[in-house]
């Protein structure tokens, strides 16, 4: 029996109905497929330390690591890449991919101070070439003579320092830039001292060579010194910064002195490389924001001298770059002659 012409054209039309849905399918499903992405983290995740290890900023990220490993579940290693003041670790960083997977934790020292003091181009912006997580801990430092120098007091050490007939004083930096060169190189310059500069690769040898008396004066974390001058082997001179210190009472600040810009204030905090994705950088800022208040990151980062804080993404951001304008200044009144 013949088909009429509407039947005929109703079976092609199923036939070519029947042939289109698989590939039509294939192609919804594959859709989300190729848009979707893979949960972060799904690897272990790589924390580097510009410094080396035992010092502050290594011991703060320790800490943040530890809790953020087991927050994130996945392992948080540090890597320590010290050289050029921090610079060589926050290249790596800012010339990494960014996945979320190479993050940096540094301080105001290598981020900040290195991009304005260092004779040699960094070769990294602080403000375009990475996306602030948070600022986690800020410190205090001050600054120590060995007993052999024989003076107690901030006035005995400038009275000391002006006398031309005794060797020039040795003062151990860590690195262009760093708060100890930058604390110590204002005072010499308000107070008209020469001094000697010798260089370190990061607060621990530093605070080493003066606890031994290879330099005679120094500055380093009150967490860090603490039990030294406790011991005796310390003498406290100066608080570098605004306020002072109820473990030392009756040392003076660098404020009271009339010295105040730039903040010395010592910051260390989380960053991603520029352009890493939102949703990424998001989820770094809860985690951290629930480390910062951890048992474990308290013990490190809360003592003398110091304390935990957190100030994510744009307040973190705010701050670099005022601290970044604030030694720009200074670098110009120097470079001026004033």
């Amino acid at each position: 029996m013949s088909l009429s012409p509407r039947r005929t054209w109703l079976r092609h039309a199923a036939f070519l109905l029947a042939g289109l849905l698989p590939l039509a399918g294939t192609t919804f499903l594959a859709a989300p497929a190729t848009a979707a992405e893979e949960p972060w983290p799904a690897k272990e995740i790589h924390i580097v330390v510009p410094w080396p290890a035992g010092g502050e900023t290594d011991t703060f990220a320790r800490g943040l690591a530890q809790d953020l490993g087991q927050r994130l579940k996945q392992p948080v290693i540090i890597d320590n890449r010290p050289g050029a003041t921090g610079a060589i670790g926050i290249r790596h960083v800012a010339r990494s991919k960014p996945d979320g997977y190479t993050l940096l934790f540094a301080n105001t020292t290598a981020l900040v101070g290195n991009v304005v003091s260092s004779v040699e181009p960094v070769q990294f912006d602080p403000v375009t070439d990475f996306t602030p997580v948070a600022i986690t801990v800020e410190s205090t430092f001050v600054l120590w003579a060995h007993p052999s120098l024989g003076v107690k007091t901030f006035e005995e050490l400038l009275a000391r320092a002006r006398d031309k007939s005794k060797p020039q004083l040795a003062f151990g930096i860590t690195g262009t830039g760093a708060l100890s060169e930058l604390s110590v190189e204002q005072l010499a310059r308000h107070y008209k001292v020469d001094l000697l500069k010798v260089p370190y690769k990061g607060s621990a040898p530093q605070v080493a060579d003066l606890l031994a008396g290879h330099t005679q004066i120094g500055t380093a974390n009150l967490a860090l010194s603490l039990g030294h001058y406790k011991e005796g082997r310390l003498i406290p001179l100066l608080v570098i910064g605004n306020e002072r210190l109820p473990e030392l009472p009756n040392v003076p600040t660098r404020k009271e002195l009339g010295i105040t810009d730039p903040d010395l204030t010592i910051w260390d905090g989380l960053f991603a490389p520029a352009k890493t994705p939102k949703p990424i950088v998001d989820a770094l800022i809860q985690a951290v924001s629930e480390s910062v208040r951890s048992k474990v990151y308290k013990e490190v980062a809360d003592g003398p001298g110091r304390r935990a804080i957190f100030q994510p993404g744009n307040e973190a951001a705010a701050r670099v770059k005022r601290d970044l304008e604030s030694r720009k200044r200074y670098k110009a009144l120097v470079e001026g002659g004033k």
